[in-house]
């Protein structure tokens, strides 16, 4: 069954946008605007529709926006900018999953490398912010499917946003609070290198948590490249209330 209205946010990195055959309109010199002909909702359910029928519910077919952080020419100064890029796109459905089991080969190859990369992506954010976890105590209990599966959403993603984009989110954040907080840029500084690392620095300190996370509302409130990094924003709020809500019991299971 095709749900329509699913629409997922995937922001990427790049560095220099195919601009050819897309319009690019700005008043200022040094930046262009890439804003592509996005299909209205009327057009994108249609187009979901003929996709889902003509790929014989081997799919699913959802609308995604592709979001893109800025990039600045480092010789010209120019800044291009690309606009949120609405596309359908056919996602394997479950008939679409079995049918790659059963045709094995590379197909399966590719279906397993993808399982690989979540579980990967969730050892990776493990030992990041456990930095005393190894093979001897390491929780091999959360890298079951199961486990991985039930953690909030916000968690999960966190893993798959490439550093690029943490690095880009940091840059925007050093940028912005100083002004928008009367704070001195060192201090900001220091806010968002525990940012970047995922709040593991300060995983067992409530108070620290708390106030980074009103920092995080206040930047989204002020940033125009808010959206950009909605889901790094997303990811550490997530990850605050988990650290705010664990027990000593779990903190102690995780140390030993």
């Amino acid at each position: 069954m095709t749900d329509i209205n699913t629409a997922e946010s995937i922001t990427e990195a790049h560095e220099e946008p195919n601009t050819e055959g897309t319009e690019a309109v700005s008043t200022d010199p040094k930046l262009v605007v890439i804003d592509p002909q996005n299909p209205t909702p009327e057009e994108m359910a249609e187009m979901i529709t003929h996709m889902n029928v003509n790929y014989d519910a081997k799919v699913n077919t959802k609308s995604v926006n592709y979001n893109f952080k800025k990039s600045k020419d480092s010789e010209t100064g120019i800044t291009t900018e690309r606009k949120t890029l609405q596309l359908p796109i056919p996602f394997p459905s479950i008939e679409g999953i079995v049918n790659i089991m059963e045709a094995g080969g590379k197909q399966l190859e590719l279906l397993v490398e993808a399982i690989e990369g979540v579980i990967n992506s969730q050892v990776r954010s493990m030992i990041t912010e456990n930095t005393n976890l190894d093979a001897s105590n390491f929780p091999y209990e959360k890298l079951s499917w199961e486990f991985i599966a039930n953690m909030p959403k916000a968690q999960r993603k966190g893993g798959g946003i490439p550093k690029e984009i943490w690095d880009a989110f940091a840059i925007d954040y050093i940028s912005i609070m100083p002004e928008v907080t009367g704070k001195e840029i060192e201090a900001v500084n220091n806010a968002a290198k525990i940012l970047v690392a995922k709040l593991a620095p300060v995983r067992t300190r409530a108070t620290v948590l708390e106030f980074l996370v009103q920092q995080l509302a206040i930047y989204m409130d002020n940033s125009p490249n808010a959206k950009e990094f909605e889901d790094c924003v997303t990811f550490l709020v997530g990850k605050a209330d988990i650290f705010l809500n664990v027990s000593d019991e779990d903190m102690l299971k995780n140390l030993m």
